[in-house]
């Protein structure tokens, strides 16, 4: 993580915070005609915090090197804490293979301290180029929603366009994409404003105790204006697109 580091998730586990991150070496790989990049070799690690977030202790190395079957790196971790302790916990990243973004799992035993990959999670709609997703499936949100996971997702279009999308899961294997598999949330569209006419991505979601959802987000205008973070609100817990209001 010499590069560049970026927080994925942070989890409570007893009286202790674990932020699981991301980070980038200085390992140059190639990229473009000629080029190459620094940072892009992203893993996956943890630190702790022993007093409410006020300070943070890495461990030692990484939890969760990169695979080459999967892409260049490891990133943007999500955790599902379980319930008891038979259940495995589970986590949530993705990869880039230089052509496609891609969604793999992982799951520990031990309360985090080791995870064992397992497998593709979900990918974008390779056999539709008009699809939001054509071109994969980066940072998303996953958390328990109606006796099964929830998971609102950025996808990449042919043109580059990212928009969210949204999945559910409740079998612990198998992911189906909600709204006919299409957008739930376009930049510049619905209750979204005009400063997200360029993108909208890296969502946050939060399951509210009277089971509406509040969705936390990225934006941006256009290519001279600076990200922003936004929020939209769906009352009824459900996830089409005219379910969202902005706050």
């Amino acid at each position: 993580d010499a590069v560049q580091t970026g927080v994925g998730d942070v989890i409570r586990v007893g009286d202790e915070l674990h932020m699981y991150y991301f980070g980038g070496s200085e390992e140059a790989l190639p990229m473009g005609p000629g080029g190459s990049i620094v940072g892009f070799r992203m893993r996956i690690g943890r630190a702790r915090s022993y007093d409410n977030g006020r300070s943070w202790k890495k461990d030692e190395t990484y939890l969760l090197d990169y695979d080459e079957t999967e892409g260049f790196f490891a990133s943007w971790p999500r955790i599902i804490v379980s319930e008891d302790d038979e259940t495995p916990w589970k986590m949530f990243y993705h990869s880039f293979n230089g052509q496609k973004w891609s969604v793999y799992g992982a799951e520990s035993v031990d309360k985090g301290d080791t995870w064992s990959r397992t497998g593709l999670v979900l990918e974008g709609d390779t056999s539709n180029e008009d699809a939001f997703d054509y071109a994969g499936i980066g940072t998303r949100a996953i958390a328990p929603w109606r006796n099964g996971l929830l998971m609102i997702y950025e996808g990449v279009a042919k043109s580059g366009k990212h928009s969210l999308g949204a999945a559910f899961c409740d079998d612990n294997k198998t992911w189906k994409k909600l709204n006919d598999a299409k957008p739930i949330l376009e930049p510049g569209k619905g209750p979204l404003g005009d400063w997200t006419n360029q993108v909208i991505g890296t969502p946050y979601l939060v399951v509210m105790d009277d089971g509406s959802l509040r969705l936390y987000h990225c934006g941006k205008e256009g290519a001279q204006a600076k990200m922003s973070i936004g929020v939209v609100v769906s009352k009824s817990g459900d996830v089409e697109p005219d379910c969202w209001t902005a706050l």
